[in-house]
C-alpha cells in the first residue's frame, strides 16, 4: 500500500518520498496524482519510534493517539490524516513486516517506556523549581541546588536554528503622532535598561517579534494610541535557540542513530516548556524583578554557548514568535524603515476567575 507526501506534517519523510519521484494515488489519505511512497519502506524510521513506547495496563490511549499528541504533535502525522482516523492504519502497514515484534503495542493502551522513571525524568523539573526559589529568594551567586549545567548545554543543542540573512523582524514602541526615527527604534542603552524576560537590569538586549501583528500586541498598544514600528532586516546569518517543538527532527535524529538524544529530548521536554512559558510570560504591573532571574540566568547560559539569541512564541499573539538579541544587534540588523500605526480598534477576550 502507498502514502504519500500529504500523509505526513514531517519535512524530513516528506523529502524522502518526493525523492522517489512517484506519482500515483495514496491508500490512506485518498489524494490522486501526487508522490507516493511504498509505506513498509519507512519501517526503518517507525520502528524506532515504535521502541519508544511500552503497553499500559491502566492506561487508555492507543498507539495512534499517542503518536498524534503530547511530544509528537504536529511533527509526524498531517491532520487530515489524523482526521480521518487512519493513523494506526499507516502504522500498522509500514511495519508489515515486523508485525510479531510490535503486535502488543498495536492491540493495547501504550505509553513512553520512561514514563515510570520519575525520579530520572522529574530531575531537571524540580531542579528548575528548586534553583528558581533560591536565585528569587536565598543565594544569587553561589547556589546550593544547581541545575545540571551540562546536560542542559546537551539538550539545548538540539533547539539550535540558523535563521538566514535577510529575514525580517519587527519591533514597535508607542509615540506620538510623529513617531520615531530609526536610531531611537534599537534596544536602550545598558544604563536605560530594566530587567526584561530575558536581559538582566542594566544589559540590554533586543526584543523583536516575527510579524507586524505581533509586534503591536507585545507593546501593548490601547486604543488611539500612535505606534512607531520598525522594519528590522538581518545583515548576516546568524545561530539561534528556538524553544519551540519545531525546531528538532525526531527522523533526523533516528536517520543519524542519535536514539538516546532523542530519548532525553522527549524526556526532558516539560523542563523546555517551562522555560519557554516563562520567557513568554507578558509582564505584569505587579511582577517583581525577582520574577525574571530565572530566565535570565537560563537566557546567560545559553548566551555563553556562543548562541545570538533565542527564538520563543508570544503569549500575547496566537501563532506569534519573538526573538530576543543578546549582542551586537547594530553589526546584525539594519532598520529599513519605521512607519506609524494608529491603533483604532481592539479585540478583547476575557475569562471569569472564581473568588476563593
Amino acid at each position: 500500500m502507498n502514502c504519500c507526501i500529504n500523509c505526513f506534517e514531517n519535512q524530513y519523510i516528506k523529502t524522502i518520498i518526493r525523492g522517489k519521484n512517484n506519482i500515483g494515488n495514496c491508500d490512506f489519505c485518498g489524494a490522486q496524482n501526487i508522490n507516493i511512497y511504498k509505506a513498509s519502506k519507512l519501517d526503518f524510521y517507525f520502528t524506532d519510534i515504535l521502541d519508544l513506547f511500552v503497553t499500559d495496563e491502566n492506561g487508555d490511549r492507543s498507539i495512534g493517539k499517542q503518536i498524534t499528541s503530547d511530544y509528537f504533535d504536529h511533527k509526524i502525522f498531517a491532520q487530515e490524516l489524523i482526521a480521518k482516523n487512519k493513523v494506526e492504519l499507516l502504522i500498522s502497514e509500514i511495519i508489515k513486516y515486523y508485525t510479531c515484534d510490535y503486535q502488543h503495542l498495536l492491540d493495547n493502551p501504550v505509553k513512553l517506556k520512561f514514563q515510570d522513571e520519575e525520579e530520572e525524568k522529574q530531575s531537571l523539573t524540580l531542579s528548575w523549581d528548586k534553583f528558581s526559589e533560591e536565585i528569587k529568594s536565598k543565594n544569587r551567586f553561589h547556589l546550593e541546588n544547581e541545575l545540571d549545567l551540562d546536560r542542559l548545554r546537551e539538550l539545548f543543542q538540539f533547539f539550535q536554528k540558523k535563521i538566514d540573512k535577510k529575514e525580517i523582524y519587527y519591533r514597535a514602541r508607542i509615540s506620538d503622532k510623529k513617531g520615531y526615527d530609526k536610531k531611537e527604534m534599537w534596544n536602550p542603552p545598558n544604563e536605560l535598561a530594566k530587567s526584561g524576560r530575558a536581559n538582566p537590569n542594566g544589559i540590554s538586549y533586543l526584543y523583536l517579534a516575527k510579524d507586524l501583528e505581533t509586534t503591536l500586541y507585545e507593546v501593548r498598544a490601547s486604543l488611539f494610541d500612535y505606534v512607531s514600528v520598525s522594519k528590522f532586516e538581518l545583515k548576516q546569518d546568524i545561530k539561534v535557540i528556538n524553544l519551540s517543538h519545531s525546531t528538532y527532527d525526531i527522523f533526523e535524529l533516528i536517520g543519524a542513530e542519535k536514539i538516546q538524544a532523542l530519548e532525553d529530548v522527549i524526556k526532558y521536554d516539560t523542563f523546555i516548556n517551562k522555560l519557554e512559558q516563562e520567557l513568554s510570560k507578558p509582564r505584569r504591573r505587579s511582577d517583581s524583578e525577582l520574577d525574571y532571574l530565572p530566565t535570565q540566568y537560563l537566557s546567560e547560559l545559553i548566551k555563553s554557548m556562543g548562541f545570538d539569541g533565542i527564538e520563543f512564541k508570544s503569549s500575547l499573539h496566537q501563532n506569534g514568535v519573538n526573538l530576543v538579541i543578546f549582542d551586537k544587534p547594530k553589526n546584525k540588523f539594519e532598520i529599513l524603515d519605521v512607519s506609524v500605526y494608529d491603533i483604532t480598534e481592539i479585540m478583547l477576550d476575557c475569562e471569569r476567575i472564581e473568588n476563593k
